[in-house]
């Protein structure tokens, strides 16, 4: 037991040496939280199962990433699901550059950042579902299987940050478009290539699969109360 323990806290410490690349000489981690949560969420309680990831990984990602990949991405996604504390210290430099303010500098030249950013977001989510919405989105982001557009135009630039869209060529919205009108006009030219957009329901969160995933994925995200829909 202690050999496999040593073992474990042994290859944590190699990732993480290897893992820091950034540079960090003008990064100051601060943090607005007077106390973290020191509880887990709740995942197999609430249905929420490493399955259930890698179910949804395989599907936005199978023609994109190799299975060595997206079982990297499935990883590290559980990890944030189960336990957000450890998953910014086993990948502290990959969760401090999928903030949203990473690589915004203040007045004074710095970069500002939350030492503990997925734990900051568990501590400040009145639940599970948010969080584990707010963490995978984060994730998906990084590997360009998720993106975001809130008006027509910002919606086309959108698919070029998309690994599965990236190389189409995609109509410029009308003048009355917008972020909603716009994906159902894109829609009607997707179908040709067997692929569909989808965007959570009230929000902007945009994900394009194969037509023939759609169904399956719309029901997996529904599993931690993210709801995608097709315009």
């Amino acid at each position: 037991m202690k050999k496999v323990l040593l073992f474990v806290i042994a290859t944590i410490f190699n990732f993480i040496a290897i893992a820091q690349t950034n540079d960090y000489s003008k990064v100051i981690f601060s943090s607005d939280i007077y106390q973290y949560k020191d509880t887990k969420p709740k995942t197999q309680e609430l249905g929420v199962d490493k399955d259930l990831l890698v179910d949804i990984i395989d599907r936005l990602g199978d023609s994109l990433y190799t299975k060595k990949e997206q079982k990297e991405i499935i990883d590290k996604a559980w990890l944030a699901f189960s336990n957000p504390k450890m998953f910014d210290f086993v990948y502290k430099d990959f969760a401090v550059t999928t903030l949203n303010n990473w690589g915004q500098m203040n007045a004074k030249g710095e970069l500002v950042l939350e030492p503990n950013p997925y734990l900051t977001e568990w501590t400040i989510s009145n639940d599970e579902m948010p969080y584990f919405q707010l963490a995978l989105s984060k994730i998906l982001n990084h590997y360009s299987l998720i993106t975001y557009g809130d008006d027509a135009n910002a919606v086309k630039s959108s698919f070029n940050e998309l690994l599965i869209t990236k190389n189409i060529d995609f109509q410029d919205p009308k003048d009355d478009d917008w972020a909603y009108s716009y994906l159902e006009s894109v829609n009607n030219n997707l179908v040709k290539k067997g692929l569909v957009a989808l965007v959570t329901k009230g929000y902007y969160n945009i994900i394009v699969c194969k037509v023939t995933e759609k169904e399956k994925l719309t029901e997996l995200f529904r599993k931690i109360k993210w709801e995608f829909i097709q315009p």
